[in-house]
Order: structure tokens, then C-alpha cells, then sequence
């Protein structure tokens, strides 16, 4: 097998036993044996558990930044309430499609291993620095209010977590109402109080999420 099918095989394999024992309850053992490699194989591709769990982080990290598109303006541009549900959708449906990565970021325990702990902590603060980017464009834009967007990043990114923690617990989801809801949320939040009479003057009230998928 090439060696970049390989590498790829063992984080798949990894992504499934972190998420039903947690990281700490796993070993490489666990890995190898469920990847069917060799121990020497294993590190060819990883130093240690850690150093695949990380690969896992930007992993997700990379995939929501291919997802979420910045936002256009423009005669020939879709309406920005548009632009912002479809990146919603990509990101519902990419947490959707991959929930043992969800598991494994809602279920980590704190506490074992503080450089593990910071790693995630570091996770967390990035995806916050991309929604306060984005609250920031939407200022630019003149369709967020002046605000704290730091603070009401973290607000968001907290909301975020309890969703994706709702869709890890359901069998199935709709896609489609979850997104509404979350645009709609996102809006009422942040919005200028002209973009929100715009909004129900025009009958739609699927509105954006915050800007969170505003800008990469």
C-alpha cells in the first residue's frame, strides 16, 4: 500500500478507538492491532498517540476552513444570507458525516495530560479567532453591530459545542431545519437592528449564524 494510503488508513482507524474509549484509555496497541500494521510501522507515521491525536485537531481544523467561504459582495453575488446558509450546510453536514471526530472533541477529559489539555484549549482558541474574524468582516460589511467580537465569539463558539454535542447524541438530524434555526439564532444575536427589519419586511427568516461563516 502507499505509504500516504497507509498513513491515512491508521488515522481512520485511530479516529474510530479514540472516539469510543477516549484518549486515554487508548494505546498504540489498540491502534496497531485495529489497523493490522506493525508496531515499527505505526512509527514510520507518528512519534506517539499524541502526535496522531494532533494530526486528528488539524485534521478538523483544515476541513472547516475548506468549508466555510468568505463572503461576497456585489451586483453578481448571492444575497449574503445565501452565501452564510450554505457555509452553515457544509459545516453541519461535514459534522454530521463525521462524528467520531465529534466524540473524540466533546469527550476529552482534562486533567491527565497538560500539554494534551493546552493542545485542545489551542483548538478551541483558533475556531474562536476565525468567528471573531468573521464578526469583524461582518462590521466591515455594515451587517454586524459594533460590538465585543471577542467576547461574543466565545459566545458562539459555546453554542456551537452544545450543538455539536446534540447532533453526536441523535441518530439522525434534519439538516435542513437545524441550519434555519442556527442562522436564525446567529442573526438575532449580532445583526443591526436595520438588517433584521430587512429581513422580516422580505418574509425570510433564515438569517445568518452569527457571522461565524463569514470569512475564512
Amino acid at each position: 500500500m502507499e505509504r500516504q494510503a497507509r498513513r491515512a488508513q491508521v488515522l481512520r482507524h485511530a479516529k474510530r478507538i479514540f472516539a469510543r474509549k477516549g484518549y486515554h484509555r487508548t494505546n498504540v496497541a489498540d491502534i496497531i492491532s485495529r489497523a493490522r500494521i506493525a508496531r515499527g510501522t505505526f512509527y514510520l507515521y507518528f512519534q506517539n498517540k499524541k502526535d496522531l491525536f494532533e494530526e486528528l485537531l488539524e485534521q478538523v481544523l483544515t476541513e472547516l476552513a475548506a468549508r466555510i467561504l468568505r463572503l461576497r459582495v456585489g451586483a453578481d453575488s448571492p444575497d449574503p444570507v445565501e452565501q452564510l446558509r450554505a457555509n452553515l450546510r457544509r459545516v453541519v453536514t461535514y459534522v454530521l458525516d463525521e462524528r467520531e471526530l465529534t466524540d473524540i472533541l466533546l469527550n476529552h477529559s482534562t486533567g491527565f495530560d497538560r500539554d494534551l489539555d493546552a493542545k485542545i484549549l489551542n483548538f478551541y482558541d483558533r475556531i474562536a479567532a476565525l468567528i471573531q474574524r468573521s464578526l469583524d468582516l461582518g462590521i466591515e460589511m455594515q451587517l454586524v453591530r459594533q460590538s465585543d467580537t471577542r467576547a461574543i465569539a466565545y459566545c458562539i463558539l459555546g453554542a456551537i459545542k452544545e450543538v455539536v454535542g446534540l447532533l453526536s447524541r441523535s441518530a439522525a438530524a434534519d439538516t435542513d431545519k437545524l441550519v434555519e434555526e442556527v442562522l436564525d439564532f446567529g442573526l438575532r444575536g449580532v445583526a443591526r437592528p436595520e438588517l433584521l427589519e430587512a429581513v422580516k419586511q422580505s418574509g425570510d427568516c433564515a438569517t445568518s449564524s452569527a457571522f461565524l461563516f463569514a470569512a475564512k
